[in-house]
């Protein structure tokens, strides 16, 4: 397809061969936002300077009905399909015990999860280490609330060192506190892991914590 750049606008109209988008290669057959698989409604075609060009679409769902972009980087006269924009957003689900016991570890580490889903790896990781920090304190807040003032002032490694005991969540929760601190520091010190590690030793964190909240719920309802 000639590139007519007085014109970076062309309609889509399947009369006309210079505006159909079959010239593109791939076409995109999942919408973003409701992510049923679809065959688009292709409404016009933009070219972004020399070599991107969008496609807009629209999902012919009527539950749905958005409007997104695919992107093709153009190379040696061939187009090569990017993938699709904007995407809806998906929240981590957390267990119950968990949930009610920080809802704020949930609500920031779902936003640094959308931030992440936005491929803004370079910021997320210091949301997720925010994450951490409120699981922890509101855990150990739930168990020695009489030192309020002093575990909510205290550096998260300090927090964990004093007041958490039992191994496995000790041992998880401190090893996420370094590769967290990792994401707000100029230098790594554990330049072999990175964000995926960090969210796994959280999610080993909020498993043990599980697993601590439950069986502290049936010591207390099951005394003979």
């Amino acid at each position: 397809m000639a590139r007519d750049f007085d014109d970076l606008i062309k309609y889509i109209d399947y009369s006309n061969p210079n505006t159909r988008p079959d010239f593109l290669g791939t076409l995109p057959d999942i919408c973003p936002i409701c992510t049923y698989s679809i065959s688009p409604e292709y409404i016009l075609i933009y070219f972004k300077g020399s070599w991107t060009t969008h496609l807009l679409c629209g999902c012919p769902r009527n539950e749905c009905g958005a409007l997104f972009f695919a992107e093709y980087q153009e190379s040696g006269n061939q187009f090569y399909f990017q993938g699709c924009y904007p995407n809806s957003k998906t929240n981590k689900e957390f267990p119950q015990e968990v949930a009610e016991l920080s809802p704020n570890f949930v609500a920031i580490f779902n936003q640094a999860h959308h931030a992440e889903q936005e491929k803004l790896d370079l910021v997320c990781g210091v949301a997720y280490r925010k994450a951490l920090e409120y699981l922890i304190k509101d855990y150990v807040l739930s168990m020695y609330p009489e030192d309020d003032s002093k575990i909510k002032s205290m550096p998260l490694q300090q927090c964990i060192q004093k007041f958490i005991t039992e191994p496995s969540i000790k041992l998880m929760a401190e090893r996420a506190t370094w590769l967290g601190n990792d994401e707000t520091h100029y230098i790594r010190k554990w330049v072999d892991k990175d964000l995926q590690d960090l969210k796994n030793l959280i999610d080993l964190t909020v498993f043990f914590i599980s697993m601590s909240l439950k069986a502290s719920k049936y010591k207390e309802e099951m005394v003979r």
